[in-house]
């Protein structure tokens, strides 16, 4: 394939993956797994495709026959006009040899999965969960506010962060289903208990091969951005389930539409913590 072949294909999103899910859910450390690979690049969050993927979503249902009547711009006209304007603000990475994937992690994407689907028709997904218990705690940790200066509610409020988690994680499901065969699911545990085997299947799904170096992320220093830096010191250790059932202690405060998603999840029993110990790798 020629580049400016490349170039055209990314306009249906060739190459390019999409991350997300809810906040605390575990994607820097994706994003940590990730990098190493010579053939795959995941930076830090852009919050660009969300943003243009609704704004496309909204254009394409408030003005669409607007566009077609009053200017002779037809719908793949727009599509490709708004994919071309996304693609053309992240994908500089995979103009760098031997990059061959991009995956763009921005944790809202999830609610933002559906149209990204339809704007980029070869892009791939990759939904990333944690239990909602967890994720909770960890979002009741952060300092996140408003431009008021008030506390976010799903970071002050423990319910408001359940049904956070259970919204976002909706959403997630709803787009698992109409992407199928274009996204994955990843779950934080899987990646801190079983870390070789499910960064392979990652792999496989991106069409790329495993790479050892992979789960020594550890060793290479990376530059964090942003909310990444709520995750440090943890983030630049070696993999550990410590934080895995950190949020054992909430489960008495989980609704019923929470305890069915947690259910479909497969996080049906009530979490316990684990011994603090690494990760054989």
């Amino acid at each position: 394939m020629s580049d400016s072949e490349g170039k055209a294909g990314r306009s249906d999103g060739q190459g390019l993956v999409f991350a997300g899910g809810c906040p605390r859910s575990g994607l820097t450390l994706l994003r940590r797994l990730l990098e190493p690979h010579r053939h795959a690049h995941c930076g830090p969050d852009t919050g660009l495709p969300p943003s243009i993927a609704m704004q496309w979503q909204n254009f394409a249902r408030e003005l669409g026959p607007l566009h077609a009547q009053d200017f002779d711009l037809g719908a793949e006209d727009m599509r490709r006009t708004m994919a071309d304007l996304l693609t053309g603000m992240i994908s500089a990475p995979l103009d760098q040899p031997p990059i061959k994937v991009l995956v763009e992690k921005t944790s809202l994407n999830v609610a933002a999965f559906d149209p990204l689907g339809r704007l980029l028709p070869q892009a791939r997904f990759i939904h990333v969960v944690r239990d909602g218990r967890d994720v909770a705690n960890s979002l009741l940790a952060r300092n996140w506010r408003d431009p008021q200066g008030r506390p976010f509610p799903h970071v002050s409020n423990t319910g408001a962060a359940l049904k956070y988690w259970t919204d976002l994680t909706g959403i997630g499901l709803a787009a698992e289903r109409s992407l199928a065969g274009r996204i994955i699911r990843i779950r934080y545990e899987d990646l801190a208990t079983r870390p070789k085997a499910t960064v392979t299947r990652l792999m496989t799904f991106l069409g790329l091969k495993f790479e050892p170096a992979q789960l020594h992320y550890a060793t290479r220093n990376i530059e964090l951005h942003g909310l990444e830096h709520d995750s440090a010191p943890l983030i630049n250790q070696p993999l550990t389930r410590r934080r895995v059932g950190a949020g054992a202690a909430l489960d008495g405060q989980v609704t019923a539409p929470t305890r069915q998603r947690l259910n479909e999840l497969g996080y049906g029993a009530q979490p316990t913590g684990t011994k603090r110990r690494r990760m054989r790798v």
